[in-house]
């Protein structure tokens, strides 16, 4: 992979761990989710439209994507939050982290760009890394932990992400080149998720969560960092062929949180997530140095 590419998406990497952190503050994710896209939304909007006036940046297949997108990426918040309100975050967050990492592997395959083999080894280690990492004894890994009234919610965030992100891979290689159009088209990606979100979020009653000053500022925060990373990653798809191999330097950020989990919270299971960051860790070398 290139250089340049490896540190956009590394910088990406810090951005999503933190609003990730941020968002599992309370516990109360979807609507922190819905105040995310609320805040991006407002803040956003005269940037964007000025810049897409004078830049013209989207064509007619970027808002096809855009839109189909934003739907997938609504998909995915939602499962998401549906699946952490029924189910631990140990056994939710890989599964929506690690399928993914696999399945945008056969679509670029599909796509013409076949992977080299220690890239595949590279995809796999990232992924049983993304497995491990979350959890806290290698006890707590049990099959049927998989197999359950979640199991539905998760693999419904994982196709959500599979979905955006085989759609903004396609439109980052149609639109203007370069971050400010990338910026552009991650602002649209934010707006249109929002509709299907908010109407998701109101049919299913998720808990509307408080709505205090603090929670606003941390959401704040969180919106920030969630249109920085996404912003980021959108503009390394302009400069690399291979979505997957971005998918998979992307989950440097649960070794992030892993870090920040022990440092701060003072969480135990030692021994498992190291030996998950150190897969996801080797990984990323493979991919970096054998990737093409």
């Amino acid at each position: 992979m290139d250089l340049n590419v490896i540190a956009i998406v590394i910088v990406s990497t810090f951005m999503h761990a933190g609003w990730n952190l941020l968002a599992r503050y309370d516990r109360v994710e979807g609507a922190f989710y819905r105040k995310m896209l609320i805040i991006t939304m407002l803040v956003g909007a005269i940037p964007a439209v000025v810049g897409e006036l004078r830049l013209q940046a989207m064509t007619p297949l970027t808002w096809a994507c855009v839109i189909g997108s934003g739907f997938c990426a609504a998909f995915y918040l939602f499962g998401l939050a549906k699946a952490f309100g029924s189910s631990d975050f140990t056994i939710v967050y890989p599964v929506a982290r690690a399928l993914p990492v696999i399945f945008i592997a056969f679509i670029d395959v599909a796509r013409g760009r076949p992977l080299t083999p220690i890239g595949w080894i590279g995809i796999l280690l990232v992924s049983t890394g993304v497995i491990l990492v979350p959890l806290r004894s290698f006890r707590e890994f049990h099959l049927s932990n998989y197999y359950n009234r979640t199991s539905m919610w998760m693999v419904l965030a994982a196709l959500g992400t599979v979905g955006y992100t085989f759609l903004d891979k396609v439109a980052a290689e149609v639109i203007m080149p370069g971050a400010v159009a990338a910026a552009i088209y991650c602002y649209i990606y934010f707006t249109v998720s929002y509709p299907p979100y908010e109407g998701l979020f109101r049919l299913s009653k998720l808990e509307r969560g408080n709505g205090t000053r603090a929670v606003w500022v941390r959401a704040a925060f969180a919106a920030a960092m969630g249109f920085g990373a996404y912003w980021l990653i959108l503009w390394a798809y302009q400069l690399s062929p291979y979505a997957s191999y971005i998918v998979a330097f992307r989950q440097f950020s649960i070794v992030i949180g892993a870090i920040i989990a022990f440092l701060y919270y003072k969480e135990g299971g030692v021994a498992v997530r190291l030996t998950g960051a150190l897969l996801i860790t080797c990984g990323m070398i493979l991919i970096a140095g054998w990737g093409r």
